[in-house]
């Protein structure tokens, strides 16, 4: 077994899927659109024909075809209050939160949220469809390698509810294919107690020597969501050579293992020495804990900065970093294939678009993709933020993400 496959049944172990090396030709960039806040609409494939107890499920479940435009939420409440209970498969310590709130809503419905990881939210749906043990309600995640948009949701694993009370603030790309619950930014962030301002400006920096193994990071190899971003990066060849030539003055030297500036710059960095860390947090503290005296930067989730503003961390973004200063990631709602609470399900994914609900995810860093409400006091607002920001195109992550993952590995460990 391939030596840094060291979870074969993850969904961030991607090995099997076929792919292409870095300068293959199957790559598919008609959905990529630099520059947009909004993430591109993924061509997803068309469902398989619905079986007989699939079709049996969706009617008692009013999901799929049987789901009505309009719905009844004195019934599904009355309903889910009969179930007793949703079970949600989340990758955010916040769930935690919002159990609180909504069992204080809704007394006598039981919510059991799991923080499981984006990885292991998509494993744990995927192993329970596989064996037919159809027990979690609600997969709230990014879309890992793409999985969920690209593959679960055509298989029928998923299925797709969004709440009547919030159909006309969400734009079409927030509600299709699967509806967005929020939308995050990866950042570089900085220690602002050893540095007035960012002490780089440019991504082609964090390949320099003078940043050799002083680059935190969440660890690609053993994380599918955070090798999805590389992946967007890598994609984004035009912007990151004009960025080179702003830099140096020349455009960058290229290779056959290094076809456009994409490649070029994931190499450069991998062989850089990141630093890889198991989570966010652990980035975060690496690079901002109060005291320190070794100068680091960091690239970590810009909602981190919750931290900064609690007086916890002395975390401060790179906003006028080049070309862009982050990747943006969505996180998904979806209602599990054979739910065995589905009304209990729809409960809670209505009450995640209210202002309740969403209260743990209203945060500097932290997007909701509802038209109808402002972003979060001194956050950059959303509506400028597709100006500085790449964003995640799942279906090039899924086709793509499997070279550029052997890519970074053969380079960041010579």
């Amino acid at each position: 077994m391939d030596a840094l496959c060291r979870h074969p049944q993850r969904s961030g172990c991607v090995r099997a899927r076929a792919s292409t090396g870095a300068n293959g030709g199957t790559a598919d960039t008609s959905t990529r659109r630099s520059g947009e806040t909004e993430a591109p609409k993924p061509t997803v494939p068309p469902a398989p024909t619905i079986n007989p107890a699939t079709d049996a499920w969706l009617k008692a479940a009013a999901l799929g075809p049987y789901a009505p435009a309009k719905q009844d939420w004195a019934a599904i409440e009355a309903a889910a209050k009969k179930e007793g209970k949703v079970l949600v498969y989340a990758n955010s310590s916040r769930i935690a939160d919002v159990k609180k709130t909504f069992e204080k809503k809704y007394p006598g419905i039981t919510l059991e949220g799991f923080d499981l990881g984006g990885e292991d939210a998509v494993l744990k749906v995927r192993e329970e469809q596989k064996a037919g043990a159809f027990t979690g309600d609600v997969l709230f995640t990014s879309s890992a390698a793409g999985d969920i948009v690209a593959d679960m949701l055509p298989k029928q694993q998923l299925w797709r509810f969004v709440p009547d009370s919030v159909a006309a603030a969400l734009p079409k790309s927030a509600s299709e294919p699967l509806p967005v619950s929020r939308y995050g930014v990866r950042v570089l962030g900085y220690n602002s107690e050893l540095n007035k301002s960012c002490p780089v400006s440019n991504w082609w920096e964090l390949t320099e020597p003078q940043w050799k193994g002083k680059v935190f990071i969440e660890d690609p190899l053993n994380d599918a969501s955070t090798m999805a971003i590389y992946t967007t990066i890598v994609s984004h060849a035009k912007e990151l050579a004009e960025a080179y030539k702003e830099k140096y003055g020349k455009d960058p030297v290229l290779a056959a293992d290094t076809p456009d500036a994409g490649w070029l710059w994931l190499k450069s960095f991998a062989k850089n020495k990141p630093m890889p860390q198991p989570g966010g947090d652990e980035v975060t503290a690496a690079f901002a804990s109060k005291g320190m005296k070794d100068n680091y930067i960091g690239f970590t989730s810009y909602s981190k900065y919750r931290n900064t503003v609690a007086g916890k961390v002395v975390f401060e973004p790179c906003l006028t970093l080049k070309p862009v200063i982050g990747v943006q990631t969505a996180t998904y709602l979806s209602i599990i294939h054979r739910a065995p609470h589905p009304n209990a399900a729809k409960l809670f994914i209505n009450f995640v678009y209210t202002q309740e609900g969403f209260a743990p995810w209203n945060v500097i860093g932290d997007y909701s993709p509802r038209t109808d409400w402002d972003s979060p006091k001194g956050a950059i607002p959303y509506k400028d933020l597709g100006k500085v920001v790449w964003t995640i195109d799942e279906m090039y992550v899924f086709k793509n993400i499997a070279k550029v993952r052997d890519f970074y590995a053969l380079n960041v460990l010579k």
